[in-house]
């Protein structure tokens, strides 16, 4: 993408990384307002947790739509667009009068979101040149974890004091201001490619992933009809995309990507270290609070430095990637993440504060150092042309990782509370978690493996 050389490459950071902000903030406020809401809007839970459910299905199905309508028409200007979307999503969330109308809203919410998850690092791979590329994406990983850090605590406070519109509403001056910034910064954008889309394929894609969604929410919920029928829809979706792709003349996704080695040992990477930690994010409350007997604000203070080690060492562990290579330091960070993981078998329910500290911040470099590298060598390893579905397939395995970590970890319990459903009343028990803990490592052993045997970047 082709930016004023009167702008500087810093301003395109600031405005990507808003975007960033808000789709993070977004995917994290909204929670905490859950049960305000259902007295607000005189609803049930199973109804509720549409508001959640219906902006994760619309941000992962349309992650590949976007990145090709990124290639193909310019990314600044379908990152524009995110911005109004999404702002004007969050305008009709807050003037909701039922919950049929919010989970609409939050549909166009994250059609919006999801266009500024996927063109942002592409916006900001094109801005910076190769040698400064970790440094910048190390940054976005830091905002990433602001958005995460600020979401439960800036939510906490707009719904005490001013009710839980307000948690949609505070996206409105942020959206403006992203917008005008798109509009002054993100200019020169050229086309990258003729002006053809694969609407079929759009189609099988999205309705591949809210089936595969709605069978991974299922999976802790007891093996039932209608989980193998998800499972089913999604494999018979996914077959007939995977045709469609084959046949179309100018598909969504050209297949031959998945032949770049670089690519997919480093997708795969970011797929399973998402995995890992999903795991490990869902089953850390309950064993604060349920097994070590923390208050929920203790619980959230020491969950809390994770988020903000990474915030710290991104971008530090972006400068090294541009130093040393993508490979060593993403590898050497999922070693780090899986061992900090791995320490977490031997707690007990006496547990300190500082035994649970150190381990989160040793996590947190992991992290930190992986995530910069690893996207930097996704997003290198394809063609300028393909930049925007490289970026959109990085949110993808980010998205996906997270879903099926948190599926697995209900999984793992569920067996060892004699496959009583999660939720049914009997929470998960020391063991079960320590379960959960050890079967991970064994995606961790993967992703590091596919991280040290990753091709090199072809010129």
């Amino acid at each position: 993408m082709v930016i004023d050389q009167m702008r500087n490459r810093w301003w395109v950071t600031l405005t990507i990384s808003i975007g960033v902000f808000m789709s993070t903030l977004d995917a994290s406020i909204v929670n905490i307002s859950l049960p305000t809401i259902v007295q607000s809007l005189e609803t049930d839970l199973k109804t509720i947790a549409w508001v959640v459910m219906a902006y994760l299905i619309i941000i992962t199905g349309c992650l590949l739509l976007m990145g090709r309508l990124a290639d193909l028409l310019g990314r600044g200007t379908i990152f524009l667009l995110g911005f109004i979307a999404f702002t004007v999503g969050s305008g009709l969330c807050g003037a909701s009068p039922t919950v049929y109308l919010l989970i609409g809203s939050r549909m166009i919410q994250g059609l919006g979101a999801s266009a500024l998850m996927a063109i942002g690092p592409a916006i900001i791979t094109t801005a910076f040149p190769e040698k400064d590329r970790g440094q910048a994406l190390g940054m976005i990983g830091s905002v990433v974890s602001l958005g995460f850090i600020a979401g439960p605590l800036l939510g906490g406070v707009l719904v005490e004091h001013l009710g839980w519109r307000w948690i949609f509403f505070i996206n409105l001056p942020i959206g403006m201001i992203g917008t005008l910034l798109s509009l002054k910064v993100l200019k020169g954008d050229r086309h990258t490619g003729s002006v053809a889309l694969d609407f079929r394929g759009a189609l099988f894609f999205f309705l591949f992933i809210t089936s595969l969604l709605l069978f991974l929410n299922r999976v802790g919920q007891g093996i039932t009809s209608l989980f193998w029928g998800w499972m089913f829809i999604a494999l018979i979706f996914f077959g007939l995309f995977i045709r469609i792709e084959h046949r179309c003349p100018s598909p969504m996704v050209d297949l031959g990507i998945f032949k770049n080695r670089l690519f997919i040992a480093s997708l795969g990477a970011s797929l399973l270290s998402f995995w890992l930690n999903g795991a490990h994010n869902f089953v850390i409350p309950f064993f604060l609070q349920d097994i070590a007997g923390y208050s929920p604000s203790e619980a959230g203070m020491l969950v809390f430095p994770v988020a903000m080690t990474v915030m710290v060492m991104a971008p530090i562990g972006g400068k090294v990637s541009d130093w040393a290579g993508e490979r060593i330091p993403a590898t050497i960070g999922l070693i780090i993440t899986c061992a900090a993981i791995f320490s977490f078998i031997f707690l007990k329910a006496n547990v300190t504060h500082y035994e649970i500290l150190w381990r989160q911040v040793i996590l947190g470099i992991g992290i930190g150092l992986f995530n910069p590298a690893n996207n930097s060598a996704i997003i290198g390893s394809l063609p300028r042309e393909n930049v925007g579905v490289a970026s959109s397939f990085l949110a993808l395995a980010r998205n996906f990782g997270m879903v099926i970590g948190v599926a697995f970890a209900e999984l793992v319990i569920s067996f060892r509370i004699s496959g009583t459903p999660l939720g049914a009343g009997q929470g998960p028990t020391l063991e079960s978690i320590q379960d959960v803990w050890k079967m991970v490592m064994g995606i961790g052993m993967l992703a590091i493996l596919f991280s040290w045997r990753r091709g090199r970047r072809e010129s």
